[in-house]
């Protein structure tokens, strides 16, 4: 189903604030571009470097990883030095489903948890829902949050060819 145009006003692009009963993210966001394009850019470690943005970071560069299509690295990058990395792995499945397997490098040690985003939508717009789960402390849940919330407004700038600025 279609969102109205009502729905897509500006004041009701998010919804779905973090669930604070349990350290799981999920947010919405409504797109005015198709749904195949959207999975292109989430699915693309190339695209992911231009709309990924992550608390305290300056600059992240994300990158295929050797001989695996599906396994990607994001590097978060500050005063010019890596601070650390996430890897991912991005599973494609019908209907326009995109699971990420996550795994954020803490100092040594990795957290893993799952990025769960379903895309609703017909010809020229859609609705992005995302499910953030498997964060096991408060912190972590605060941190990708925010990082969640600004990316998809950053997302959906990018896919409906609105300029944003790095």
């Amino acid at each position: 189903m279609v969102a109205t145009a009502d729905a897509l006003n500006a004041d009701e692009k998010r919804s779905w604030p973090c669930d604070r009963m349990s350290l799981d993210v999920s947010d919405s966001i409504h797109i005015q571009a198709e749904v195949q394009r959207v999975l292109y850019a989430l699915a693309t470690p190339e695209y992911m470097e231009a709309w990924l943005e992550l608390p305290e970071v300056e600059r992240v560069e994300c990158h295929s990883e050797q001989r695996s299509f599906n396994r990607f690295r994001i590097d978060l990058l500050a005063s010019g030095k890596q601070r650390q990395s996430i890897y991912g792995s991005c599973l494609l499945s019908k209907p326009n489903r995109i699971t990420y397997l996550w795994e954020r490098d803490n100092g040594g040690s990795r957290a893993r948890s799952m990025v769960e985003i379903h895309l609703l939508g017909g010809p020229t717009r859609c609705v992005l829902k995302l499910k953030h789960s498997g964060l096991v402390r408060q912190d972590e849940r605060d941190w990708h949050s925010t990082m969640w919330r600004r990316s998809l407004v950053k997302l959906c700038r990018l896919v409906e060819g609105i300029r944003v600025a790095s």
